[in-house]
């Protein structure tokens, strides 16, 4: 997947992913489309790039953490609270169903 995509695409993508798993939630199908892409794989650098409250990035994080959640907590920074994500293999196959 390129790493620059328009927000018109960006947009798409999570409103299809969303189609394809109504559990998702905005945010966390935005999050997911995020790491998969490649503009944003840590909740810091996601919450700046879409104005979004870091509190709130990590409350949803939080909330994807688990078995069979859609993306992996790899690694977080205890002083600024960043936590790094990649997509598991349920992430992976949901973003990649998306043309």
């Amino acid at each position: 997947m390129p790493e620059h995509v328009t927000e018109a695409e960006f947009l798409a993508r999570v409103d299809a992913m969303r189609a394809q798993d109504p559990v998702l939630s905005p945010l966390t199908a935005g999050i997911m489309g995020a790491v998969f892409v490649g503009i944003a794989t840590d909740s810091r650098t996601f919450a700046k790039l879409f104005g979004i409250e870091h509190a709130l990035v990590l409350r949803e994080i939080n909330q994807l953490s688990g078995p069979d959640a859609p993306v992996e907590i790899t690694r977080r920074d205890a002083r600024t609270q960043r936590t790094h994500l990649k997509l598991t293999v349920k992430g992976e196959a949901l973003c990649r169903r998306i043309p």
